[in-house]
């Protein structure tokens, strides 16, 4: 019977070709990569890797080994999952991805609250401006329309956002109550809420739908809260979600300012995403938790 963890460092080193590599992925010395290796080979009864140079190629032997080796990961992965599922307890390990602008919102509060409710749960959160990464957890939440994945599709609410700006910026811009004004001012676009990058949207009531150029930022980042605190200090217009400013206005009253509020902004949606099927006891009871309370803390933003 072979050894997984040594399989899962033969499988990581045909995928590195560096020793030095596959030890950083896996969280393990050099030397004890280079004894699962050691292992497998011995217990196989012939080499599977060749050195040359600085890299570690797989031989005929081991290319012909390789696939057979995923297929033993993959099986013991689906295995896990298996009996996981049939887990009635809300114990073990739940890693969670999300878009990163979600790092300073909602999110980590209920990971917390839920984490105290249930002290057998381990978490692990992860933030990523890459869709593709959310595929690596156990759940990921997004903001904006999700691409292709493998996991199942579950949006829970829209976020508001709106055109802020300091105080001090409102008192030095007193022409800053017609729309026409937001191509003619200083803009911090530091994050990019809708695309492309210089197009704006605006709807009215009354007046229907204008689209505006905003000037393209020197600075991108998928940090909200440092686009936040660029506005707040008052150096130009931006866009922000509304419940950031909410929070902010606890401790800040007054700092932001609800620039033109009679024009609103397209909602962008959020989704939970998470594997298809029967799920572990602390994924679903996980999913349910937070389902609820963001379409809570949603619903109240819009009455806001």
């Amino acid at each position: 019977m072979y050894d997984l963890n040594d399989l899962q460092s033969f499988i990581t080193l045909i995928e590195t070709e560096n020793l030095t590599q596959a030890a950083k992925r896996l969280g393990v010395s050099k030397s004890t990569l280079s004894r699962r290796i050691a292992n497998l080979e011995n217990q196989l009864g012939q080499a599977l890797l060749l050195r040359q140079a600085n890299q570690m190629i797989a031989n005929d032997a081991g290319r012909a080994f390789h696939p057979f080796a995923c297929k033993i990961i993959e099986a013991a992965k689906q295995a896990q999952k298996t009996i996981d599922s049939l887990q009635d307890a809300v114990i073990g390990d739940l890693s969670i991805a999300a878009y990163s602008g979600l790092a300073r919102s909602w999110l980590p509060k209920e990971i917390i609250h839920f984490a105290n409710q249930h002290p057998e749960i381990n978490f692990s959160l992860k933030t990523t401006s890459k869709f593709s990464e959310l595929e690596q957890a156990d759940i990921g939440v997004w903001l904006g329309s999700p691409e292709p994945s493998r996991f199942k599709e579950e949006m829970v609410g829209y976020l508001t956002c709106g055109l802020y700006a300091s105080k001090e910026f409102v008192n030095n811009n007193p022409n800053l109550i017609d729309v026409a004004e937001l191509e003619n001012i200083p803009w911090v676009n530091f994050h990019h809420f809708y695309q492309p990058a210089g197009d704006l949207e605006l709807h009215h009531l009354e007046d229907g739908a204008k689209r505006i150029q905003i000037p393209k930022s020197q600075i991108w980042t998928d940090q909200i809260a440092m686009q936040l605190e660029q506005i707040a200090k008052g150096t130009g217009v931006g866009v922000l979600p509304d419940y950031m400013v909410t929070m902010r206005e606890k401790h800040h009253p007054g700092d932001l300012i609800r620039v033109l509020p009679q024009w609103q902004l397209p909602m962008i949606p959020v989704y939970l995403l998470y594997p298809y099927g029967s799920l572990p006891k602390r994924m679903s009871e996980f999913l349910h938790h937070f389902r609820n309370r963001t379409r809570d803390i949603l619903d109240k933003q819009k009455s806001q």
